[in-house]
């Protein structure tokens, strides 16, 4: 039977029906499938809708673990105004900084792991573009290659003058992973940290020419 022909059908038959529930009923035995394939279709839009609002905007995605903002003044521009030094258009444009998650602190085994369950997405779903930890906490994913070498996508002159961090991972040549700020880098002068961090570019990235941008500028301001 043809589908005009089966549609006609339906509704000489939904026609049949005097009360609401009887026709509401014939309608979901007949076409159940169809309206929770529709319905499917638009809560995953939905989601991706919601998910997406402002993403637009945002051209970094920053996490700075275990930092002082709690209980510090520091300078909620810092990251907007050095990638604009960098030459970066920052016109309808921010970065987006995460200063809330902690490891270790609390000493609630619940809420770090948690908090690794975060990190890992994080790190997984590529939603993550510059990290920032203590070594102890950016030694974990730099032990799983988490980060961009950084000595192949950042000048050299500019390297040479800093503490790079090299994971050991048993191999002949180390790729540099991470960068070790000490008191009297920028990200401690905007009032950040105040004990050793190391900062990195997550390997995969999304907005991999901003983060490496922002790294640059850092170093360059820090000399």
């Amino acid at each position: 039977m043809k589908l005009s022909e089966q549609i006609k059908k339906d509704r000489q038959q939904l026609a049949e029906f005097s009360s609401l529930s009887q026709k509401l009923t014939f309608i979901w035995d007949y076409y159940k499938a169809l309206v929770i394939a529709v319905a499917a279709i638009i809560l995953v839009s939905l989601i991706s809708f919601v998910s997406n609002i402002g993403r637009e905007n945002i051209n970094l995605y920053v996490v700075l673990l275990n930092n002082d903002t709690l209980v510090a003044e520091y300078e909620e521009s810092f990251f907007n105004d050095t990638m604009s030094r960098r030459g970066i258009d920052m016109k309808g444009k921010t970065s987006s900084v995460n200063t809330e998650l902690s490891l270790g602190l609390s000493n609630n085994e619940a809420a770090d792991m948690e908090t690794m369950q975060v990190l890992t997405a994080l790190f997984s779903i590529s939603d993550l573009d510059v990290y920032v930890a203590p070594e102890e906490y950016f030694e974990y994913f730099a032990a799983n290659n988490g980060f961009a070498d950084l000595s192949v996508l950042i000048d050299a002159g500019l390297l040479e003058k800093e503490d790079l961090y090299r994971y050991d991972n048993g191999t002949e040549n180390q790729p540099v992973q991470g960068i070790i700020l000490h008191d009297g880098s920028p990200l401690h002068k905007a009032g950040y940290y105040h004990d050793d961090v190391i900062i990195g570019v997550v390997g995969n990235a999304t907005n991999l020419d901003e983060a490496i941008a922002l790294v640059t500028q850092l170093l360059r301001d820090r000399n």
